[in-house]
């Protein structure tokens, strides 16, 4: 029995509220070009798509490439290193660390600070190809505000 039988689980529901964190995401995106210390969450981006993709559920990257496109395009980064960076990790790197070190939810944060540095550690294997971005010590700060917030969530949802 139901304390709110009106709130029933709803597969439209569920659907309209995957659409709206999309649509904030991209408002959320475009308002870290104008307002500077604002997180951009790439690594919770980059989380949600190697959840997706270890998962086998490969429709979200239907809406993660756009994404990531739009991503590059405000923040001045080479057309589709995002991509080709996650492509790399998920390939390469990933299945590697899962076997030394296994399944773990402790490993988000760990994940979060590999997304801002090993991407700009992939865009820097490209510098004679591409403009990179400078390296900003600010990308530190968005890694910490972003790992806390993903143990916060952890902790609300466990």
């Amino acid at each position: 029995m139901q304390t709110f039988p009106s709130m029933r689980r709803s597969s439209t529901h569920k659907t309209y509220l995957k659409i709206s964190f999309w649509i904030f995401l991209v408002i959320y995106v475009s308002i870290t070009d104008i307002i500077y210390y604002l997180p951009p969450l790439f690594g919770i981006i980059y989380v949600l798509a190697q959840e997706h993709y270890e998962n086998e559920e490969f429709n979200i990257f239907y809406f993660l490439v756009p994404f990531c496109i739009f991503f590059e395009a405000s923040k001045g980064f080479p057309f589709l290193s995002i991509v080709l960076f996650m492509a790399f990790s998920f390939k390469i790197i990933l299945p590697r660390f899962r076997k030394l070190f296994g399944y773990h939810k402790a490993f988000i944060p760990l994940f979060i600070f590999y997304a801002y540095f090993g991407y700009f550690g992939f865009l820097y294997l490209f510098r004679s190809f591409y403009e990179v971005p400078s390296f900003s010590w600010l990308l530190l700060s968005y890694a910490i505000c972003e790992s806390i917030l993903v143990w916060l969530f952890l902790w609300i949802i466990e």
